[in-house]
């Protein structure tokens, strides 16, 4: 019992840091110590994150083998059943980065939390998992967000994207990543990683555009306790984690509005008049 929980414990970690193929090599270790659906479900879900989409589906069909009762493996089974049927839906991306969100969270204001708008619905869009490194790109005043693959997934909401435009055309430069994905729902981390000098003592994300990403200082202790149920239970795909994000993204009252953009840039520009 003891060797299985410090597996477990192992293979959480694993999955917090995006390591994926050790993830894979440790779960089938537990598997070694005794078959059981919760492990079944987590290395289907590392499979998943792999682009092995007939391997997530083996696992997922033997821990609904295990226990008929198992929703989060029927959700999923049937989610790649319809994956696997259009061949081009989730393609293994071999330009894909996958990063540790936690590296994105530094100091009040130079990070935010936002969701996208206009995202397609397109097999690139279904083939995006969390923790993906994404692109952002000018295209006038508007913020356009690129996978790996140069594939348009999204823009940043029009408020953010002009504060953002504004600072990027002044020499700053962000790097983002995708924090989750749910019902075609992208939310996206930014984070500032270069500040021009001539736009010293301007904080990107003032107020509650950075607040959102460091609500509660989840991220200084952010791990994942457990990724069976939490991880992989989604109403519509395979890599949600709804129960698991609330925790380390501060759940829904944090998500970031206009309302809020345009009041904390109001504040902003209030205190550089005085």
């Amino acid at each position: 019992m003891r060797l299985r929980r410090r597996l477990q414990d192992q293979a959480v970690d694993l999955a917090a840091k995006n390591r994926w193929e050790e993830a894979v090599e440790t779960n089938l270790q537990l598997m070694s110590l005794g078959e059981d659906a919760d492990t079944l479900n987590r290395l289907g879900k590392a499979y998943f994150e792999l682009g092995k989409l007939p391997e997530a589906r083996d696992s997922y069909q033997s821990a609904l083998r295990l226990n008929p009762a198992n929703t989060i493996a029927r959700k999923n089974i049937e989610r790649l059943n319809d994956l696997l049927v259009r061949a081009a839906t989730a393609p293994v991306r071999t330009t894909r980065q996958l990063v540790d969100l936690r590296l994105f969270i530094t100091e009040t204001g130079k990070t935010a939390l936002t969701t996208l708008v206009d995202v397609p619905r397109s097999p690139v869009v279904d083939a995006v998992v969390t923790g993906e490194k994404v692109e952002l790109k000018l295209e006038g005043r508007n913020v356009l967000i690129f996978d790996t693959g140069g594939n348009v997934i999204g823009r940043i909401e029009p408020k953010l994207a002009q504060r953002l435009s504004e600072l990027m055309i002044g020499g700053n430069r962000y790097a983002a990543a995708v924090a989750q994905t749910n019902n075609h729902q992208l939310r996206v981390l930014l984070r500032e990683v270069y500040q021009d000098p001539s736009q010293r003592g301007r904080v990107s994300f003032p107020g509650k555009l950075g607040e959102s990403a460091l609500h509660g200082g989840y991220f200084s202790s952010a791990r994942y306790d457990e990724y069976g149920d939490e991880l992989l239970d989604d109403d519509d795909g395979i890599d949600a984690r709804e129960e698991v994000e609330e925790e380390v993204f501060g759940g829904e009252e944090e998500e970031l509005g206009l309302d809020d953009i345009e009041q904390d840039i109001g504040e902003e520009e209030e205190l550089g008049e005085e």
